[in-house]
C-alpha cells in the first residue's frame, strides 16, 4: 500500500513541473500583436495575456505536462477553474500542439470534475480554441532553423 503511494507521489510530481522551455516567451496571433507587445505567456503560477501594459490571468495553477518535446510539440496543461478556487475537484485540461509552420493551437479542451469522474467536452464555440491559436513573437530557432544566424 506504501508503494502504491510513493509512486502515485513520484509520478504527480512529474506531471506539475513549471512551464516547459518550449513555451518561453510571448505568443501572439500575429505580427502586429507582437510589436504592441500584446499576448500570452506561459508562466509557472499561471498562463496570463499581457495587454497594454497590463496583465490578466487566463489559466490559474497550471501543471504542465510535456507530452512530445520538439518541433511539433504537444503540452496537457491542468489548471484550477477561474475565481481562485484551487482546492476545487473541477479542473480543466487544455492541450496545445505547436504545427510544423509554428502555430500553436488548443487540440483538446475539458472540464473534468474528481468527485464524479464526469467531464465536459466542447465540441463547437469553444474560446480556448480561438484565444489559444498563437504564434511565437521573435524568431524562433525551432521553426526557421539557425541558417543565417
Amino acid at each position: 500500500m506504501l508503494g502504491a503511494a510513493i509512486v502515485s507521489a513520484a509520478m504527480l510530481a512529474g506531471c506539475g513541473g513549471g512551464a516547459p522551455k518550449e513555451l518561453d516567451g510571448l505568443w501572439a496571433g500575429g505580427p502586429a500583436a507582437c510589436e504592441a507587445g500584446l499576448g500570452v505567456r506561459f508562466r509557472d503560477d499561471a498562463v496570463a495575456a499581457h495587454l497594454e501594459g497590463a496583465e490578466e490571468v487566463l489559466l490559474e495553477a497550471p501543471r504542465y505536462a510535456l507530452q512530445r518535446p520538439g518541433a511539433r510539440v504537444r503540452v496537457r496543461i491542468d489548471y484550477a477553474p477561474p475565481g481562485g478556487r484551487a482546492a476545487s475537484p473541477v479542473r480543466g485540461v487544455l492541450v496545445l500542439e505547436r504545427g510544423e509552420d509554428g502555430w500553436l493551437s488548443a487540440v483538446a479542451h475539458r472540464l473534468e470534475d474528481a468527485r464524479t469522474g464526469s467531464a465536459l467536452v466542447r465540441l463547437r464555440g469553444d474560446a480556448m480554441a480561438r484565444i489559444f491559436r498563437l504564434r511565437r513573437c521573435g524568431a524562433d530557432a525551432w521553426i526557421e532553423g539557425l541558417r543565417g544566424r
